[in-house]
């Protein structure tokens, strides 16, 4: 039904090419190892290489969730070979077998959907209430045969429970304990570090004003109520094309765009979060020459995790 009607459209091809334009360029800039962690070398050291060793394994154990995470799938795939020919041979109840094997299909599946897009941690949380059936089963373990794994189960079961309690914790004193707090146009928002971005924008941006926030952080545009005047919410290299990128310069030149939030230290990202970034993508960026060319930096400004963005207005204006 869908391609008789996007036919009747004479819209057919239009659809195919939407369809496959993430495959294109969304998964080729963000193709990442399997169970990518996003971590940068600072990060690391943090983490695995500093401070005392029982600190150290306290932090070894609350993050470990995130590295069995990406393993369920994987089980998920076991399971569903082992059901599929416990089916064939009639060795099991059908009604058990079709169970496992539906459900391990389905997750199949959605680990086929993180593979081609981006196979790091944070996709693979976005499914991961699905997933843990996969951990659930493993920790009933009634339907997994083994003697070896019947002793351990008991020990495994606990280290489940300590790990994802620890991990969960964590999150929970990190968001419980924010010392900032920020009143911006959609509410009260507490961080873990002073924001001089929402203040000063909210200070010198009129409510449901357009401005341009590059290239990549479309949560300001919510937080002080002002709106993209491009249909971008971001622009990431490697993945949007040239065409795309001069459409933006156009569309903010066309409508005089007072102001823009650019964030300089973007570049310092993309190493850790898009390692497959192409270099000509980072070195070819018009949307950024385009706003060097057309703006003036007014203020120097930074968010919690110390982004630093300039808050820039065109030449022939004057700084708020």
């Amino acid at each position: 039904m869908t391609l008789v009607y996007f036919g009747t459209q004479h819209s057919r091809s239009l659809m195919l090419a939407d369809w496959f334009w993430p495959l294109q360029h969304y998964a080729a800039a963000n193709r990442v190892p399997y169970g990518y962690q996003n971590w940068s070398d600072s990060t690391r050291h943090m983490l695995f290489g500093s401070g005392l060793s029982g600190v150290r394994l306290l932090t070894g154990l609350a993050v470990s969730p995130v590295f069995l995470i990406p393993v369920l799938p994987l089980v998920a795939v076991a399971l569903l070979a082992y059901w599929t020919v416990k089916m064939w041979g009639q060795q099991a109840a059908p009604a058990k077998c079709a169970y496992y094997v539906l459900v391990s299909a389905t997750l199949s599946g959605l680990l086929l959907s993180v593979v081609i897009v981006r196979a790091d941690i944070v996709h693979f949380m976005y499914l991961e209430p699905l997933f843990g059936l996969v951990l659930a089963r493993v920790v009933d373990g009634r339907d997994i045969p083994g003697r070896i794994f019947n002793r351990v189960r008991p020990l495994l079961n606990a280290l489940v429970v300590i790990t994802f309690l620890l991990m969960s914790l964590a999150l929970l004193l990190r968001s419980t304990s924010a010392p900032y707090q920020v009143e911006t146009r959609r509410g009260l928002v507490t961080m873990p570090g002073h924001d001089t971005v929402i203040e000063y924008v909210q200070a010198h941006v009129a409510l449901g004003e357009k401005i341009l926030v590059y290239p990549y952080l479309p949560l300001y545009y919510y937080l002080t109520e002002t709106f993209s005047p491009t249909r971008y919410e971001y622009f990431q290299p490697g993945m949007h094309t040239a065409q795309q990128s001069r459409e933006i310069v156009s569309q903010v030149a066309s409508q005089r765009i007072r102001a823009v939030l650019f964030e300089v230290s973007f570049t310092d990202k993309i190493p850790t979060s898009w390692p497959g970034t192409p270099l000509k993508a980072i070195a070819n960026d018009p949307v950024a020459d385009y706003i060097l060319e057309t703006y003036r930096a007014c203020r120097v400004l930074k968010s919690p995790r110390n982004w630093r963005f300039l808050f820039m207005v065109r030449k022939d204006l004057a700084c708020p």
